[in-house]
C-alpha cells in the first residue's frame, strides 16, 4: 500500500489514478493518455485519440517466409511421427495416427487452446483488477486508433522484470510487469501498438504454427544430442547411427540423381539463419506500424531507455552468432529506423 507521499513515485498507482473519465466522449473514443509521471492517470484526460479508421488486416512477408521456412522442419517431424506410429499400430491405426497429428494444428484455433498456450507455453497471468483498468486505458487508445475493436484482443502479464511485450498467436497481448508498473502511459501504448503490429502482420500464428510441427523434430534431436553428451555406449551407437543414416540418405539421392530427399536432409541445419532475419524483419514492421499509429517518438523515447540499460552490450557480447541468430534488431538499428520515419514524415 502506497502511502500519502508515493503518489508521484513512479511505478506507484491507485484505483482512482487509473478510473476512465466520468463522462464518456462523444463518437465512442477511446481516451488518450497523457505522456506524464508513470501510473499517474487522472479523470482529466490531456487530450483525444485521433477518430478511428478503417485498415486491412495483411499477412506480411515475414510471416509467410517463416511459414515456408518451417517446411523442412516440418517434414522431418512428419518423418519422425510415420515411423513412430507404425513401430507401434499397423494398418489403419497408423494412418490414423499420422492424419490426427497433421490435423492436430487446428487445434490453436480453439480459445481453450490459445489460453493454455498463453499460461503455460509462454507463462502469462490474467491481469489484477488494477492492472487490468491501466491496461484498459492504454488499450483503448491504441485500439482507436488502429481503428479495431479493443474486444476482440485478451490482455495478459508476464510476471516479468524485463521491458518486454508479447502477442501469442489467437487474440492474446501480454506486457511484463515492469513494463506495466514503470513504463510512462504514451510509452506503454506504443508497447501495445508494437504487439498489435505483430497481430495484424500475422506473425504470431506463424510462429506457433512452425513451432508446433517442428517439435517432433526437435524432440529428436534433442534426445539425440542428450545422448551424444552421455558419451555411454548406447549414446555413441544411437548418434553414430543417425549421423550413417542422414549422410546415407544424401549419397542415395545424390547416385541416383534426385536431390530433392538431399535438400530435404541438410536444409533444417540452415533455416534458423534465413529464419532469425525474417523475425527480425517482422519487428521491424511492427516498430512501424506502431509508427503509423502516432507512437513513433514515444517508441523511440522507449528504446533509448532500453538502450541506456545495456541491452546492445549484452547483445554485442554473444559475438557473430548472437548477430546471426538473434531473432530481433539491435535497439540502434530499430531507433535508427524509426528517425528516419520520423525525418520523412514530419
Amino acid at each position: 500500500m502506497n502511502g500519502p507521499d508515493d503518489h508521484g513515485r513512479p511505478g506507484s498507482f491507485s484505483a482512482d489514478d487509473w478510473e476512465p473519465a466520468a463522462n464518456p466522449q462523444p463518437g465512442g473514443r477511446a481516451p488518450d493518455a497523457p505522456n506524464s509521471v508513470p501510473g499517474s492517470f487522472g479523470a482529466e484526460q490531456q487530450g483525444a485519440a485521433e477518430e478511428p479508421t478503417s485498415r486491412s488486416l495483411r499477412f506480411s512477408v515475414p510471416s509467410a517466409a517463416e511459414l515456408l521456412l518451417g517446411i523442412p522442419w516440418a517434414i522431418w517431424s512428419l518423418g519422425v511421427v510415420s515411423s513412430v506410429s507404425s513401430w507401434i499400430f499397423d494398418g489403419f491405426a497408423d494412418t490414423l495416427v499420422v492424419t490426427l497429428w497433421v490435423l492436430s494444428g487446428l487445434l490453436i484455433l480453439l480459445p481453450a487452446t490459445e489460453d493454455a498456450v498463453a499460461r503455460f507455453l509462454c507463462r502469462l497471468r490474467k491481469p489484477t483488477l488494477m492492472e487490468q483498468q491501466k491496461l484498459d486505458i492504454a488499450w483503448r487508445a491504441v485500439c482507436a486508433h488502429a481503428g479495431v475493436d479493443p474486444g476482440f484482443y485478451k490482455l495478459w502479464v508476464e510476471e516479468s522484470d524485463s521491458v518486454n511485450g508479447i502477442s501469442v498467436a489467437g487474440r492474446s497481448v501480454a506486457v511484463t510487469r515492469w513494463a506495466l508498473n514503470n513504463l510512462p502511459p504514451r510509452q506503454l501504448q506504443a508497447v501495445l501498438a508494437h504487439e498489435l503490429g505483430h497481430h495484424r502482420g500475422g506473425h504470431p500464428w506463424a510462429t506457433l504454427l512452425v513451432f508446433w510441427y517442428a517439435q517432433p523434430a526437435r524432440w529428436t534431436m534433442a534426445a539425440i544430442q542428450a545422448m551424444a553428451r552421455l558419451r555411454t555406449a548406447i549414446g555413441c551407437l544411437i548418434t553414430i547411427f543417425f549421423v550413417l543414416a542422414l549422410a546415407g540418405l544424401v549419397l542415395r539421392s545424390m547416385m541416383w540423381g534426385g536431390w530433392g530427399w538431399a535438400v530435404y536432409a541438410v536444409l533444417p541445419f540452415l533455416v534458423p539463419i534465413p529464419l532469425a532475419w525474417f523475425s527480425r524483419r517482422s519487428e521491424f514492421i511492427a516498430d512501424r506500424v506502431a509508427a503509423d499509429l502516432g507512437y513513433a517518438r514515444d517508441t523511440i523515447r522507449f528504446f533509448y531507455d532500453v538502450q541506456s540499460q545495456g541491452e546492445d552490450v549484452a547483445r554485442r557480447a554473444a559475438g557473430w552468432r548472437g548477430a546471426v541468430y538473434a531473432t530481433h534488431p539491435t535497439i540502434a538499428d530499430r531507433i535508427r529506423s524509426l528517425e528516419t520515419y520520423v525525418q520523412a514524415t514530419g
